[in-house]
């Protein structure tokens, strides 16, 4: 009787600690950023974390559990286009690959989405994360646009050209939406089609030439964003009963809501509107308002730069007002003093100027101090810290754009132009008056008719700097487990796969790839707490990276499981390796902030990397194996696998 009591307080304890575990599981989930889902091939849900139902809004009278196919129909309603996220449905991954994709909401979010398959005791499920990445995405898609605007404007492209260009490239983010621009005249009464090339040929010439005043219906939404200079949405046309009857246009064009974005210069005058169809009814998400914004932005930009343009043949005041108020940092530059020099050295008998610079680096920095800066406007002198007295008294140079580290790119857009080439275009770091050092992006054009002489080179540079250092930080986030500071598992295989396919180059070489599990790890956290357990974890972190050379890369791949790639290392040297790793870990005990000594052992499983197998999966599934050995085998020890089938066993073991 007292043992089956026993025996009922030891069942109901584990039953408290494994709702503990699942709790705990349950907050890790809900506090993480990304969206989490899980399901089997099947369609059957299994769990999702909090994030995923706010993600996708999915309401809570919504029973995902007793009906699954509820839950794929709600994404799906929500997605611009639904292939990408029903392909991944139908098709998973294998092993331990991940498939991406990049998913279009209908409110104008980006959401990157990912699909993993993994093992649910006995079920084969898949793991899928989302991630909002609209500002990221957003960011990316203005710049693209703004440089490709900048560079039409440059080369002198068309102003119908520019503002198409920046039509395709929100219908391109957005394919539900038509867009058109539409352009106030000289006298800023009538309404002059701007661009428009995906709307009906009809439509279009109804809204050209005609006075604001009188433009009636859907054209009238574009007059009222004119007159009272503000934004104007109109989810649903049918819902204007009191236009219906001046609506036909509308109809006839399938068109059945309508936003107005008002499009302004720099100094906020009204140029025109752009315009913003959609076949079905429907409200703009805050994704998309802040989309036809910058497109409104990058229009007015290339409105004003068309006007001035006007302006320059008009005389060279005008010009002077268009070159001091641009919004891209301007330089004006004479290289004809450079030009002449090389020259020389062709006349010296110098053949290749590229090897002669390589040779004499110090040729190139007298070629920079003969380049002559003839004029920048206020945005370049604003990028550098200047000041027009800077300008005057000569302070400025071509450090402003090529610093002493840059000069390389100096002597590749040297080369360029001196080649005949009308446009170069590079990445920099310049030195601001103030000292600091920065980087930019820089758009060289010889403008017509110098291209022999060199004496009038427009520089346009943009600060990239921040830019820079977002991307490294994102880059950083992206690849870096933000625990241990190792390579996350993503790096980790990305690495694997070009130590591969260095091997499929090179058959003679060689490689091994170690895979760590701390033992009894479970044990650390039920008994001192998930705090602990994360120091146990950056500590093996800490210890691996120790015991690494330059070219090894290590790795956090799972919950306790790390890897390492030894690169041109065989089984023999992997094992010495292992073993000298696996002493260290031994030997090494720590104390937490509470004085907690903790000493912990790892297992390990070797095997080598050969360029003969199908993919890189194949030696993580052999060093896998081995581990699986070693932990079966008392753990705190080593197992390696040749390719047999059944391994080798290692003789470095713990006694």
């Amino acid at each position: 009787m007292d043992q089956l009591e026993q025996g009922q307080a030891s069942v109901l304890a584990m039953a408290e600690a494994a709702q503990r575990s699942q709790a705990m599981l349950r907050s890790i989930l809900d506090s993480t950023i990304d969206g989490i889902l899980v399901d089997n091939i099947a369609g059957r849900i299994f769990t999702s974390n909090r994030r995923f139902r706010d993600l996708w809004q999915v309401p809570d009278a919504l029973d995902w559990q007793a009906d699954g196919a509820a839950l794929v129909r709600h994404v799906e309603s929500q997605l611009e286009q639904a292939a990408p996220f029903l392909r991944a449905r139908a098709h998973a991954p294998h092993g331990h690959r991940e498939r991406r994709d990049v998913l279009h909401l209908r409110d104008g979010r980006v959401v990157e989405q990912y699909v993993r398959s993994m093992q649910l005791g006995n079920e084969q499920a898949r793991l899928w994360t989302f991630r909002d990445i609209s500002e990221r995405s957003q960011m990316e898609r203005r710049e693209h646009t703004r440089r490709q605007v900048l560079e039409m404007l440059a080369t002198g492209a068309p102003l119908e050209r520019v503002l198409e260009s920046v039509v395709l490239s929100v219908q391109a983010d957005h394919p539900a939406m038509l867009c058109s621009i539409l352009l106030l005249d000289e006298n800023r009464h009538r309404l002059v089609l701007g661009a428009a090339p995906s709307l009906p040929a009809f439509f279009n010439v109804s809204s050209h030439g005609h006075d604001l005043d009188t433009l009636q219906g859907v054209h009238g939404i574009a007059a009222q964003a004119l007159r009272d200079g503000q934004r104007v949405i109109v989810g649903d046309l049918h819902a204007v009963a009191d236009v219906q009857e001046t609506m036909e246009l509308a109809w006839r064009a399938q068109l059945q809501s309508c936003w107005a974005e008002p499009v302004r210069g720099g100094s906020g005058k009204l140029l025109g509107v752009l315009m913003a169809y959609h076949r079905q009814p429907t409200l703009p998400g805050a994704a998309h308002l802040a989309r036809l914004s910058e497109a409104a932005h990058l229009a007015g930009m290339a409105i004003e730069q068309a006007q001035v343009a006007l302006a320059l043949r008009a005389g060279e005041a005008r010009f002077r007002s268009l070159y001091d108020h641009a919004p891209v940092a301007l330089w004006e530059q004479d290289w004809s003093a450079v030009r002449a020099a090389l020259d020389a050295l062709e006349q010296a008998g110098v053949r290749d100027l590229g090897a002669h610079f390589q040779a004499h680096p110090d040729a190139l920095q007298r070629l920079a101090g003969l380049v002559r800066i003839i004029d920048a406007n206020g945005a370049a002198l604003a990028q550098v810290r200047a000041n027009e007295s800077d300008q005057r008294r000569g302070a400025l140079g071509l450090a402003q754009n090529f610093d002493a580290s840059a000069l390389p790119r100096f002597g590749d857009a040297l080369l360029a132009l001196a080649s005949g080439a009308h446009l170069y275009e590079c990445e920099s770091s310049f030195v601001r008056l103030d000292g600091a050092a920065r980087q930019n992006e820089l758009s060289l054009l010889v403008m017509p008719g110098h291209a022999d002489s060199l004496d009038f080179v427009m520089v346009s540079s943009l600060d990239i700097t921040e830019r820079k250092r977002m991307n490294a930080e994102l880059l950083q986030l992206a690849t870096t487990d933000f625990l241990t500071g190792l390579p996350n598992r993503r790096h980790f295989m990305a690495a694997l796969e070009n130590e591969h396919a260095r091997l499929q180059r090179e058959m003679a070489s060689c490689a091994s790839v170690l895979m760590l599990d701390i033992d009894h790890f479970k044990r650390v956290n039920d008994e001192y707490g998930h705090a602990v357990g994360d120091t146990v974890l950056r500590h093996l972190g800490a210890l691996m990276c120790q015991a690494l050379r330059k070219v090894d890369v290590p790795g956090r791949v799972g919950g306790e499981e790390f890897a390492i790639l030894l690169p041109g290392t065989d089984l023999a040297a992997a094992a010495v390796f292992a073993e000298r790793l696996r002493r260290r870990v031994a030997e090494s005990s720590l104390t937490t902030d509470g004085g907690i000594l903790i000493t912990i052992t790892v297992s390990i499983g070797m095997a080598a990397m050969a360029g003969t197998d199908a993919d890189c999966d194949a030696v993580l599934a052999r060093a896998d194996g081995a581990l699986y050995r070693a932990k079966r085998g008392g753990r705190n020890r080593i197992e390696q696998n040749d390719g047999g089938s059944d391994g080798v066993l290692s003789k470095f073991m713990a006694q």
